[in-house]
C-alpha cells in the first residue's frame, strides 16, 4: 500500500477543540483552523452550549450542501426540526446522535449546560429568525 506523504504531518500534535476546530476535506485530509473561519466541506466543532444564547436560539439554521452529524457529549438539548409534515422536537441524551437532513429546517433547544460536537457542512449556511417558507427548502 503506498501513503501520499505530502498529506501526512511528521507528527501528530493535540488540537485545543475549544478555539479550533477540524477541517474535513474531500479528499480525506483533515487539519486544524480556528474557529469561525471560512473552509469548504465539513468541520468537526466541539461546543459548549451553557443556555439559549450558546446555540443561536431562536435562529433557524439550515445546510443547503450537506447533512450535519451533532453528537451530545454531555447535558441536556434537543433539536427542533421544521419539515414537510409538521415541525417537530426530538431530544438527544447523552452519548446519542442525530444526522440533520441537508435543506432541513432546524434549531437548538438547550435544557441544561451540554457539550454538543457537530459535524457540519459550512458552504452556505443559512440563518433565518423567521421560518421560511417549505418551498424555500428546495
Amino acid at each position: 500500500m503506498t501513503v501520499n506523504m505530502q498529506h501526512q504531518p511528521l507528527h501528530a500534535a493535540a488540537v485545543r477543540l475549544q478555539d479550533n476546530c477540524i477541517h474535513l476535506a474531500q479528499d480525506g485530509t483533515m487539519r486544524a483552523c480556528a474557529k469561525g473561519g471560512q473552509t469548504s466541506g465539513c468541520i468537526l466543532v466541539l461546543h459548549r452550549v451553557n443556555g439559549p444564547d450558546d446555540a443561536h436560539y431562536p435562529i433557524w439554521e439550515m445546510h443547503p450542501e450537506g447533512d450535519e452529524l451533532l453528537i451530545l457529549v454531555s447535558g441536556s438539548l434537543a433539536v427542533e426540526f421544521h419539515e414537510e409534515e409538521a415541525d417537530r422536537t426530538e431530544p438527544l441524551a447523552p452519548h446519542s446522535a442525530c444526522i440533520v437532513r441537508a435543506g432541513i429546517w432546524h434549531r437548538l433547544i438547550v435544557y441544561e449546560p451540554s457539550v454538543l460536537m457537530a459535524i457540519t457542512p459550512r458552504h452556505n449556511t443559512a440563518h433565518a429568525k423567521v421560518i421560511p417558507p417549505l418551498w424555500a427548502n428546495t
